[in-house]
């Protein structure tokens, strides 16, 4: 069983501690174990029951009357609310708790429901991307376990998997090729995969290499491959020097091709993306960069 601090649970939940406290005092709706200290600390059945409740507050429900129902209850209230609920913010909630609770059968409900009412690329655009920006930075903080980012790292990539599988054969004759990557030791491979869907549905020629890729291959991919564009992210940590240093080498090494990049860690204090090379800050902004649709 995971233990939170309040303050994990105003990062996780969105509810600010401030709050939390007073709805304990006033309303009993979590009873947090103390230490000999005082400090409080919470359990996984805690904050199921904050998510709950904090998303059925946010859609206009009493705190008042939350407070009395059991989690039974309130489970009832948020499948109910589920099925008429189109709000993206309600939807990254729902995905929040489903890795809290390594509940794929929620999170295959609630993606499947995002896909029909908007479509892969929409769903992934507006409702996957700012919730695995959220789950990567809950776990940078250590306010999500690494088995609960993998165990959604792991859903989503069979669900982008899946999808370019779909697009095979789709590339045009004589198209633009695009190679794309991770650094060695970078495993966050959500969002390049994500741009390897994108590109391949417009017709791109590409060549994935995946995770963890060391930089000798990465020269001797590219002299074979011969590519126009190469993409990569940045997510797991690094110091600046060190990312300063390696995009130098890609800027070195690959004179007449299109870098791309993209990553938390690249909105760090001290990086430096150089000029030759385009950085990705949204999937709108990838398209922009390439006109694509």
């Amino acid at each position: 069983m995971s233990k939170y601090s309040i303050k994990d649970l105003e990062k996780i939940t969105g509810v600010k501690a401030h709050t939390i406290r007073i709805w304990e005092r006033r309303y009993g709706i979590i009873q947090p174990e103390r230490s000999k200290t005082n400090i409080r600390s919470y359990s996984d059945s805690d904050l199921r029951k904050l998510l709950n409740i904090s998303m059925l507050n946010s859609s206009g429900i009493k705190i008042s009357h939350l407070a009395k129902l059991s989690s039974i209850d309130l489970e009832a209230k948020i499948l109910e609310l589920s099925r008429s609920n189109k709000s993206i913010g309600f939807h990254i909630e729902k995905l929040t708790l489903a890795t809290v609770n390594f509940n794929e059968e929620l999170f295959e409900s609630i993606l499947s429901k995002c896909v029909l009412e908007s479509g892969m690329e929409s769903t992934i655009t507006e409702v996957l991307f700012p919730f695995f920006e959220r789950i990567g930075v809950l776990w940078q903080v250590g306010s999500i376990s690494p088995a609960q980012e993998h165990f959604i790292s792991n859903l989503i990539r069979q669900k982008l998997f899946a999808s370019i599988d779909s697009l095979s054969g789709k590339s045009v004759e004589g198209a633009s090729k695009a190679l794309i990557y991770l650094k060695e030791g970078e495993l966050h491979e959500v969002g390049i995969l994500f741009y390897n869907y994108i590109l391949r549905r417009n017709g791109f020629s590409t060549l994935y290499l995946g995770q963890d890729l060391p930089f000798k291959d990465l020269v001797s991919a590219v002299n074979d491959y011969n590519p126009d564009y190469i993409i990569s992210s940045f997510i797991s940590p690094i110091n600046a020097e060190d990312i300063n240093v390696y995009l130098l080498s890609m800027e070195k090494s690959f004179k007449g091709i299109e870098l791309m990049v993209t990553g938390l860690q690249l909105k760090q204090d001290g990086v430096e993306v150089p000029d030759s090379m385009k950085l990705i800050t949204s999937p709108q902004k990838f398209k922009e960069l390439l006109q694509l649709k």
